[in-house]
């Protein structure tokens, strides 16, 4: 300890003695990162999202230019009255899947339609065996052609309920897009203005899904967020202006957490990293830290100037020889927590865990450093540029606190926090691990995104989509009896199941075709009972088709095949409940010819991702906490610090997780780094509240426990109050933005701070005076420490 504080002594007599030379040079680094913030890449990367090394996600990789889809966009044409077998409504079709062709990055053979080839008819009569597409290359022509289309779909299995409602009154248009060329921001407005474009609004409504679309959301946001974000940092920039009534208390946090922000962004960009806009929030969350560690260094700096009257150098100095020790572990808590989220096998978290424990580091020097070297340059610290004075509000929070550990309510404080704290736990239990809610927890449920979602998921199967691949051992293996038949018993098991709306696979086709060859009977609809038998039958489908046509089923060999499975949600539950099915089909139906293998599409990788967050977040939360002990082990040399300070991170961990469950928010890869975070955001301030009971006993060897408990109160406390009340109100900011992730997200940070700021205020100190730990009340100053005289206490302070 002794050395700890004989190197925070000469470390800030060093940087108040060159305080301009500290600043040039800070100052040209941040110029240099400016510089390369040109370069900064901000978009959502799908593949930032996927577990690469995920049973799940290989499946998906080695399938994904055939069975997979990752990247389909569909696009619903309702017919406001009526059915769709109209000439208007069919040329509408026609003219979304022709125009589908100019969108940038897309795959012109994955557009399928009733304006596709994809889409056939099959004819058998005593001339022969025709196949032709359902309605290409020309719209039916007159009344007679329009009932015969209408009939072939109703006929149809395969179209019939995929890509026609049952009512007949919409149809479905879905496109693929290459993933290598896959450009969110570009492909949202073009398909926009396809629909925008349409001469019949007045006769279809038009409604789009898919990842490309949400993640185009997000993007056409973006102007909405940074908004939000400025707004936030003005609301906040206000109050700290409206209570600290100086230009210092206000201008100093925002130069810290620019500072701070320029450094890491600029660190992000000289590595190549995108920023996600769908992690602003916690770029948001760190640089509030900046503003925290900053204000914690002038609110002492006030009391050292003002109060004490000490020359503004040398309180400067004073401030951050003292603040040291409590900011740099606060620090080293924050950016070895957010490491922990390296675990988790997911290339955005790896980036989010570099980037953030970066960003924390460099409020070392934007704010430990730069603050107190700036403060040294106030002329006159006892003036204020407002008359406004709301030190009575911070006054009554704060007497509050003294009252409590000066009277016997301190002892019923352990008790009532545990018996609170049990509670929350048992609530927060029924936390969803993944999506809790209907559509896209990104976008509020009232968003067009969710509405249309929910209308295609209402007239169809659904529209996320899963596939569980069958892997054959030779040439030919998909077109045997024994595997068609399985692939038939899996989808009838699975649709049985209420989270399942459907499936489609090879062996629909070979049925249907079966079953048009004896004119549309269902008695014959079976498969064949050889393989070639089958394999003629799917040739028959194949007459006249592209290669491809049947690219979404089965491989060109007939090796491999897949039977896709449509949801109307990726609800955590459904999900779980879905490969749960699917695994005890395969272990119950063993398949000689052919390995069964889950699972791929979309759905499959989020599948992925929930396991991981299932098994990977308890670990990362283990991890994170045992960063936390192992900084107060190491800093404070006790082990009861360790065990001492996971207290207020495990109350407001829990209450965070307890509000979460209550609200329906999951615990899904875009809320895991504001957890992580949250673990710092629990424990900084209880650092500050006792490190300066420390600090105060360190000097005054000879004070009262409940002196030192006191004055901790009136300066830090004071300090932690103001930062936590400023910070909460300018995140409630977030709660208006058009995102419904950023908006829950704004409300947990803010929920956060205020649990932690009053934990440290009420729960803290009467813990430390009622168990007295001997790392904070049994260190007097040592004979080698800088002898500072026992520390006058302002007035606000001893009140």
């Amino acid at each position: 300890m002794n050395a700890a504080m004989n190197f925070a002594a000469r470390l800030s007599l060093w940087s108040i003695r060159h305080r301009l030379l500290v600043c040039v040079v800070v100052g040209l680094i941040t110029l240099g990162f400016a510089a390369s913030l040109v370069n900064l890449d901000i978009r959502t990367r799908f593949s930032d999202m996927v577990p690469h090394n995920h049973p799940y996600v290989k499946v998906h990789q080695k399938y994904q230019d055939s069975f997979a889809a990752s990247n389909r966009v569909t696009i619903l044409v309702k017919a406001k009255e009526g059915d769709i077998f109209r000439e208007d409504v069919l040329g509408e079709v026609r003219r979304i899947t022709y125009d589908l062709q100019q969108v940038e990055g897309v795959n012109p053979m994955q557009i399928t339609s009733l304006a596709s080839k994809k889409l056939k008819r099959v004819n058998a009569s005593s001339e022969g065996i025709e196949t032709r597409p359902l309605m290409w290359p020309d719209l039916p022509k007159n009344a007679q052609q329009m009932r015969e289309l209408r009939q072939a779909v109703l006929n149809n299995p395969l179209v019939y309920g995929l890509y026609v409602d049952r009512d007949l009154s919409s149809a479905l248009i879905q496109v693929d897009f290459y993933d290598h060329l896959v450009d969110y921001a570009k492909i949202f407005p073009q398909i926009e203005a396809i629909l925008d474009a349409s001469p019949v609004k007045d006769q279809v409504s038009l409604h789009l899904v898919g990842e490309p679309i949400l993640y185009g959301w997000v993007a056409h946001y973006l102007g909405e967020t940074v908004g939000i974000a400025l707004l936030s940092l003005a609301a906040m920039l206000i109050l700290l202006f409206v209570f600290s009534r100086t230009w210092r208390g206000t201008l100093l946090p925002l130069i810290a957490g620019i500072v701070s922000a320029i450094w890491a962004l600029g660190v992000g960009s000289l590595l190549g990293y995108n920023f996600d806009p769908l992690v602003i929030v916690v770029a948001f969350i760190i640089t509030a830290r900046a503003f925290s560690h900053s204000v914690q260094l002038i609110t002492r700096f006030d009391d050292l100037a003002v109060g004490d009257s000490i020359e503004p150098r040398k309180a400067a100095e004073q401030t951050m020889r003292e603040l040291l020790r409590p900011s740099m572990l606060g620090l080293y808590a924050d950016a070895g927590a957010i490491l922990c989220v390296i675990l988790t096998p997911i290339p955005l978290m790896h980036k989010v865990a570099i980037i953030g424990a970066i960003w924390v580091m460099t409020i070392a020097v934007s704010a430990v450093l730069l603050t107190p070297a700036l403060l040294s340059y106030v002329k006159r610290p006892e003036g204020y540029v407002h008359p406004v004075n709301l030190d009575g509000l911070m006054h009554f929070v704060l007497n509050g606190a003294k009252w409590m550990v000066r009277s016997r309510a301190r002892y019923w404080v352990a008790p009532v926090t545990l018996v609170l704290l049990c509670g929350f736990m048992l609530e927060a239990t029924r936390i969803n691990v993944g999506d809790a809610s209907d559509g896209s927890p990104i976008l509020w449920q009232d968003s067009a995104f969710n509405r249309d979602s929910a209308l295609i998921n209402r007239l169809y199967p659904g529209s996320e989509q899963m596939f569980v691949v069958l892997e054959g051992k030779e040439l030919d293996a998909m077109k045997t009896p024994e595997v068609l038949d399985w692939m038939l018993r899996f989808s009838r098991y699975m649709e049985r199941q209420p989270e399942i709306g459907g499936s489609v696979s090879l062996a629909d086709i070979v049925i249907d075709i079966r079953r048009n060859l004896y004119e549309g009977n269902p008695r014959y609809g079976e498969l064949g009972l050889s393989r070639m038998e089958n394999g003629e039958l799917i040739s028959f489908y194949m007459q006249g088709a592209d290669p491809d046509d049947l690219t979404q089923f089965a491989d060109v060999q007939f090796r491999n095949a897949a039977v896709t499975l449509f949801f109307r949600d990726h609800k955590g539950d459904t999900l779980r409940k879905a490969t749960h099915y699917a695994n005890e089909f395969i272990r119950d139906n063993p398949l000689e010819g052919a390995e069964v293998k889950l699972v791929g599409g979309v759905l499959g990788i989020i599948a992925a991702v929930n396991e991981i967050l299932l098994g990977d977040q308890i670990e990362a939360t283990a991890l994170a906490f045992l960063v936390v002990v192992l900084c107060c082990l190491v800093v404070y040399r006790s082990s009861v610090s360790g065990i001492f300070f996971i207290i207020p991170v495990l109350i407001s961990n829990v209450v965070t997780f307890a509000f979460m469950a209550w609200q329906g928010i999951g615990m899904s890869i875009s809320t895991l780094p504001v957890v992580a975070l949250g673990i710092g955001l629990g424990v900084d301030y209880a650092f500050y509240i006792v490190d300066s009971m420390k600090e105060y006993l360190e000097k005054n060897p000879d004070a009262e426990p409940l002196d030192a408990v006191l004055q901790s109160l009136g300066s830090a406390g004071r300090g932690v109050l103001l930062t936590a009340f400023t910070l909460a109100a300018g995140v409630l900011f977030w709660s208006f933005s058009s995102l419904r992730f950023q908006a829950e997200m704004g409300m947990l940070i803010g929920l956060w701070l205020m649990v932690s700021a009053l934990t440290s205020l009420f729960v803290m100190p009467s813990l430390a005076l009622v168990f007295k730990p001997k790392f904070i009340f049994e260190h007097g100053q040592s004979n080698d420490a800088p002898n500072c005289g026992r520390i006058h206490q302002p007035e606000h302070i001893r009140n």
